[in-house]
């Protein structure tokens, strides 16, 4: 069982006409109906990409109100077969959702709206999940939980941490905490520097793993002090939304399943997020 912590979103997709400005209108030229909204937030991407590679036990830990935005975030897991025990329903909040507007560049402005209130920490059904689960993967979410996923685990539990540099909800110590604990390190080319920083001075121990995506590049992973790079062909389409963290999931999902060459593992994150933007692809193609 995999337990995959951290805030949600219900996202909601515009293409623009251009770069928004102050005093000027701009146009929304499309609104995905099928991502108006969509489910979205890493735990819930890592999660479909386990659930698609076979994982059936890959459990979302996060929190969402109890509004008709809750109610639609819970019935599109559902529809994805993705288990929602791992939610918490908190009383007169609001399920965070985000504002996804493309540019015609590809440059994309994200507007988030939390929605929850400050302090938010496992519950307790939460905190036995987390303890349960054979692998914990952290994304970026509440501080406090974040800390007591750490409390929460075992020593066998194996921990893989996908890296969002954002220090409203991750200081350096948490990070570095995260670091010296993880089994797994999954960052993007942007965020590596953050991760050197509060790697522990002797860096990775034996045996784990650093991953590094680089965008259109492919990826790589270092491990014992061996770096092994893998490309991919690259997919072009408007909204790439949860790519790294579809990747993620199937990287884990590989590891989960007892891989261990280098090579292979990276193939299972890129074929995972392949499989994500050929179907933006697809659909971007029948509603043009």
């Amino acid at each position: 069982m995999i337990a995959i912590t951290g805030y949600a979103s219900l996202d909601h997709v515009a293409m623009l006409d251009g770069t928004p400005r102050a005093g000027r209108t701009t146009t929304i030229l499309d609104r995905p109906e099928n991502a108006w909204p969509r489910l979205g937030g890493g735990p819930a991407y890592v999660a479909a990409a386990l659930v698609a590679s076979g994982v059936s036990q890959a459990h979302p830990v996060s929190w969402i109100g109890d509004d008709e935005a809750g109610e639609t975030y819970r019935r599109q897991l559902a529809q994805g077969r993705i288990p929602g025990d791992g939610l918490a329903i908190v009383s007169g909040a609001r399920t965070p959702v985000s504002i996804l507007a493309y540019e015609p560049d590809g440059g994309c402005i994200c507007l988030y709206d939390p929605g929850m209130p400050k302090g938010l920490t496992l519950t307790q059904a939460q905190r036995d999940l987390v303890g349960r689960a054979e692998w914990v993967c952290v994304m970026i979410g509440p501080p406090d939980a974040t800390a007591a996923v750490l409390e929460a685990i075992g020593p066998k539990t194996k921990l893989a941490w996908v890296v969002k540099h954002d220090p409203r909800a991750m200081s350096a110590g948490l990070a570095g905490r995260l670091a010296a604990r993880a089994n797994l390190i999954c960052c993007s080319h942007a965020e590596r520097a953050f991760v050197d920083e509060v790697l522990p001075r002797a860096g990775l121990a034996a045996g784990r793993m650093l991953i590094e995506t680089q965008g259109a590049e492919g990826a790589a992973l270092t491990r014992d002090g061996a770096t092994v790079s893998s490309a991919t062909a690259p997919i072009t389409v408007s909204d790439p939304t949860g790519a790294g963290d579809t990747f993620a999931g199937g990287v884990l999902a590989a590891l989960a399943g007892g891989e261990t060459e280098p090579a292979k593992i990276l193939d299972a994150g890129h074929r995972a997020a392949a499989t994500l933007l050929r179907e933006r692809r697809t659909i971007e193609m029948e509603s043009a």
